[in-house]
């Protein structure tokens, strides 16, 4: 059995993948998966032993998480050597690509561990294909790139026997760990706090016309729509427009425009990530650092394009300038509506990449080419994916194919590129309109009607039933209170995330099954009962 080392404090990111996989338990929505074709005389043992090192370097991808007490820690193991699991497939490089989509998807046990997979699966004489699967609690976009170029580094050098030339690192992931929570736990993001309390106030979910009912069991499973804007149209918004817009702030407007003529609601909050490290001594350093700010883009009064993406570069801006308030600590602090299979306060994300990730591993006598692997599970509604390549947007729309079909999800990824090519040719024609083809389709509401509340119950609210007595003992408890009613609401009497996936485990250990998604839609005692009934 491999040593413990140190038991840490997890990172805000890392709890909430955490909590979310208990939620989801054996998914692999939360696995990064990277796939480089390289051709050429590779030196697997020297691979093998760069891996190793870099492994060793950096304390997080030898660590697991775990629920140690009332909180969830990072446990971080002794250095041991890694392996490269090689894999024949036969059929070519179609064929090889898809077993790399299947091994990518074989979720990990975050308890457990190794969160960290390799695989060399061969393709040819001289041509395999390099997989590394990640579980995203312990790496993120940058740090893929931090993980790749000091791979480069020490297998060059191993080929080549010399002494590989990496500077110590300053900091392990888990300084930063504590440094956030210390930030947090001085009252330094308060002023941060107050602003997103009130940016998102009022706020409502985000309601697409579904093709099909929000299913009670999600699978997750998407499908994807191209969409490429060309550089010429991102070139005349950014330079014609308005000072200070940037390509993202024009992608997210345009975005922002289909969102609302989709959905008929003209108030749509989209999720962006941003890259977390705010101290120089981060950035060498592989660990799960990204965090998600809301922009909130108000399109009441039917507004100019301009005018929306003037809207869109100050909201961006301003969120960029709160953007250290872990999203999960928000979550819990500002406490919305929470319903099962819908996420709070985002159901969409935009994620539009500088440049096109590189390959990141040069090496003499190898040539690497990134491999796309498929994309298959999705959790939010809908996101859209692009990178941008020498002023151009390359990318994908993504849904939820229990939700949309594959025809609604590409006619609104032919939306948006119809919406941002006419913005860049008339950029002061009003929101209604610019062409947007999804704009009124008909389907099915995504937002179920509200449940008829319990009935109250004769006397004053104590549990009346087994189940209610054993929920009311796991708040009790759990809550730190000395009374609680079956009518009380969870999160109003100081529940959390953290909190309820207690509450479930305990339960569990009671021999009661409480679903989370269950939890986060039913918030009292009594409806909870009613629930698992």
């Amino acid at each position: 059995m491999t040593e413990e080392l140190y038991v840490l404090p997890a990172s805000f990111g890392q709890r909430r993948l955490w909590l979310a996989e208990q939620t989801r338990p054996d998914t692999s929505l939360y696995t990064m998966g990277t796939a480089l074709r390289l051709r050429g005389a590779l030196d697997v043992p020297a691979l093998e032993r760069a891996l190793t090192e870099v492994v060793a370097r950096h304390e997080v991808l030898r660590s697991v998480l775990r629920l140690t007490g009332a909180e969830v820690s990072q446990v971080v193991r002794a250095p041991e050597p890694v392996k490269i699991t090689t894999v024949e497939v036969g059929g070519g490089l179609d064929a090889v690509v898809a077993e790399a989509g299947r091994l990518a998807a074989v979720p990990f046990d975050l308890g457990a561990g190794p969160l960290l997979r390799c695989h060399l699966l061969w393709v040819g004489d001289d041509d395999h294909l390099l997989q590394l699967v990640v579980h995203h609690s312990v790496l993120d976009g940058e740090s893929t790139q931090v993980l790749l170029g000091e791979l480069t580094t020490l297998y060059r050098a191993f080929v080549e026997g010399t002494e590989p030339e990496l500077p110590e690192l300053p900091l392990q992931y888990a300084d930063y760990a504590l440094w956030q929570q210390g930030r947090l736990d001085s009252g330094a993001l308060e002023d941060q706090l107050a602003y997103w309390r009130g940016r998102l106030a009022g706020a409502e979910e985000l309601r697409l016309p579904a093709d099909h009912p929000r299913p009670a069991v999600p699978t997750f499973a998407s499908a994807t729509a191209p969409v490429r804007i060309p550089a010429a149209a991102i070139r005349r918004l950014r330079e014609t427009v308005a000072a200070g817009v940037t390509t993202p702030m024009i992608a997210l407007a345009a975005y922002a425009v289909v969102l609302a003529r989709w959905s008929g609601q003209d108030d749509v909050v989209v999720a962006v990530p941003v890259g977390g490290r705010t101290e120089v001594e981060l950035e060498p350093l592989i660990g799960f650092f990204v965090n998600t700010v809301a922009v909130r883009v108000d399109l009441a009064g039917d507004p100019s394009f301009e005018a929306v993406l003037r809207q869109v570069r100050d909201a961006s801006l301003a969120a960029y300038a709160h953007a250290e308030l872990p999203f999960e600590h928000l979550v819990d602090q500002v406490r919305p509506d929470r319903r099962a299979g819908v996420l709070p306060i985002a159901q969409t994300m935009l994620t539009v990449q500088p440049t096109a990730v590189s390959g990141g591993f040069a090496v003499p006598g190898v040539r690497a080419e990134p491999v796309p692997l498929p994309q298959d599970r999705l959790v939010f509604d809908v996101k859209l994916d692009v990178a941008e390549q020498d002023d151009a947007l390359t990318g994908v729309l993504i849904g939820r194919t229990e939700l949309f079909d594959p025809e609604t999800i590409a006619l609104a990824a032919r939306s948006f590129t119809n919406v941002l090519r006419s913005a860049a040719t008339a950029p002061g024609t009003a929101v209604s309109a610019l062409p947007c083809p999804i704009a009124g389709r008909a389907g099915v509401t995504t937002v179920a009607e509200p449940a008829a509340p319990a009935a109250a119950g004769d006397g004053d609210g104590t549990p009346s039933t087994p189940a209610e007595h054993l929920l009311a003992g796991l708040w009790r408890e759990v809550l730190e209170l000395a009374e609680v009613g079956v009518d009380d609401e969870f999160y109003a009497s100081g529940g959390n995330s953290l909190r309820a996936v207690r509450i479930v485990m305990q339960a569990r250990e009671a021999g009661v099954e409480l679903p989370m998604n269950v939890l986060l839609g039913e918030h009292t005692i009594r409806g909870l009962a009613a629930a698992i009934r």
